[in-house]
């Protein structure tokens, strides 16, 4: 007997290897498929993850048959409203996991789960995919060709640090003592700890902001900060400036709210306050969004000049202001920084300010801050109770003692990082000196210029070269800087080297006009 869904196309019938399908098969359709996982665009953490979560989810509560077969990743993104690129990394991680499985013209169908063989594979790849837009997702080489097949990857694509020995240190000293304290208490603490509060708030004034613990709320990352502050703000349609380019998953949050975004380029100097001007007469902007401290991914620092007219700006078009300050930690080299936007904008202007551990100390402790206006903070402490009832107390209690040694950590960076900075941007000059880029003094990453070509498929290439970086469109609000990718240079530095040589080969593959030598691939 075959067996219909009025949402779906084509007739099955039983067969006993969904690997192999002897019949025609459920054909789910994107629409039906989008109202399945309608509850991942409303959940916190990456677009893609949320998404293959939703589909397992699915497939479990057998809304979603063994040997089903899932539409095309073009039609199911046009089906949710998403990039391509975040259905393709979806489905690629749920192929590694063996939940999909997929053959050149026949499509990606349902298949009994397996244990992926490797978790870190698993992560690299479908990393890899999430940041190749449309127009770069290019035909794969074969089984066992290149060393995307083989697992035998070198990612320099993720901006996150590895442990430090103070780091470590201290993630592993708490006392018994210490435990049973945190222990005592329930564990309900929307806000956050009190002493992490403080120790936030004390951070702020240091920076030259006016802050107390009240002001604070403490955060599931940055991200979830990010999240907070659109919530509150935004409607479906309303207007959000963006930086362009900017971090990926602020542009995710956005458009998971059905906000419309305006890119807004940033130079030498961070984000252009002239365009910013015609934009905020034309879009009205309900939400601005600016990373001013070693701006992701340029690691540009936005000037005291702009930070002054952005804050004018807003208090003058009743736009709210969300400045990540997430890179804020990592300053290689000594420098004064200007005070964050919100000290500096005019009194009674909608300002969030936004920071994390992620970036100094260690991105899976999954602690960040929002510090809110007076009249703004008691609205986020209700949007996160709402969320989760609050960040896990061992975290935060972890984070305290962090931030403690800030300065300790500090120094360990700028002794692992400015190292690798340096020699990413000797090797990039080196052999591939017809690409640009401006060494930043912060951060965690090189923002590279091609002098021709598309990055979407020089990044395509680069993987099946066995190395991961970002194309500009995936962190672009417009699809634009098309000819730009992100590098980062937290990886050790023998992985460097070796990454660097694959995307010179890479780069020589994919179609080379200007001279080069074979003795450049000695790196």
């Amino acid at each position: 007997m075959l067996r219909y869904h009025p949402d779906r196309t084509g007739p099955t019938a039983p067969t006993t290897d969904f690997g192999l399908l002897l019949d025609e098969p459920i054909r789910e359709s994107g629409p039906h498929l989008a109202q399945l996982l309608a509850s991942a665009l409303q959940e916190d953490g990456p677009l893609y993850r949320s998404l293959a979560d939703a589909l397992k989810r699915a497939i479990d509560r057998g809304e979603i048959p063994l040997g089903t077969v899932l539409p095309p990743e073009r039609t199911l993104a046009r089906s949710l409203s998403v990039s391509r690129a975040t259905v393709v990394a979806a489905y690629d991680r749920l192929k590694a996991e063996g939940w999909l499985q997929s053959r050149r013209g026949s499509g990606t169908w349902v298949r009994s789960p397996q244990a992926a063989s490797s978790p870190e594979g698993v992560d690299a790849v479908a990393t890899a995919r999430l940041f190749l837009s449309d127009d770069g997702l290019v035909q794969r080489s074969g089984p066992g060709e290149s060393p995307e097949d083989r697992g035998d990857l070198i990612d320099l694509s993720v901006a996150a640090v590895t442990g430090s020995p103070t780091v470590e240190r201290l993630l592993s000293g708490a006392t018994l003592e210490q435990i049973r304290t945190l222990t005592a208490h329930h564990g309900y603490l929307p806000q956050g700890l009190r002493a992490l509060r403080d120790a936030v708030s004390g951070r702020f004034e240091a920076m030259g902001l006016p802050t107390g613990p009240e002001h604070v709320v403490i955060t599931t990352g940055a991200h979830q900060a990010i999240s907070l502050v659109a919530r509150q703000t935004l409607r479906q349609g309303d207007p959000v400036i963006v930086e362009t380019p900017t971090f990926p998953g602020a542009l995710d949050v956005f458009r998971r709210f059905g906000a419309r975004t305006f890119p807004l380029p940033v130079d030498a100097d961070g984000a252009r306050t002239d365009v910013l001007e015609e934009l905020m007469q034309r879009a009205e902007p309900k939400l601005l969004y600016v990373s001013p401290h070693f701006h992701n991914p340029t690691g540009a620092v936005l000037s005291e000049e702009r930070r002054v007219r952005i804050g004018e700006l807003a208090a003058a078009h009743g736009t709210v202001v969300l400045e990540d300050l997430a890179m804020a930690d990592v300053a290689l080299d000594e420098q004064e920084l200007p005070a964050p936007i919100a000290a500096l904008a005019p009194e009674g202007t909608a300002v969030h300010t936004i920071g994390s551990t992620a970036k100094l100390f260690w991105a899976g402790l999954r602690v960040g801050w929002i510090r809110s206006p007076d009249d703004w903070a008691a609205r986020m402490l209700a949007t996160k109770t709402v969320a989760d009832l609050g960040t896990p107390l061992v975290s935060q209690f972890l984070a305290v003692s962090l931030l403690e040694h800030a300065e300790e950590v500090l120094a360990e960076r700028r002794a692992q990082l400015v190292p690798r900075r340096d020699l990413l941007c000797e090797l990039i000059s080196t052999l591939l000196p017809e690409w640009s880029f401006t060494c930043p003094t912060g951060g965690l990453s090189l923002w590279l210029t091609l002098p021709h070509g598309n990055a979407d498929e020089l990044a395509e290439v680069a993987l099946r070269h066995g190395v991961v970086v970002v194309p500009g469109p995936a962190l672009s609000v417009d699809d634009g800087n098309r000819r730009c990718l992100r590098v980062v240079f937290t990886a050790r530095e023998a992985d460097l080297r070796e990454g660097v040589r694959r995307l010179v080969a890479a780069w020589m593959a994919y179609g080379p006009t200007t001279e080069r030598s074979a003795a450049r691939l000695l790196v």
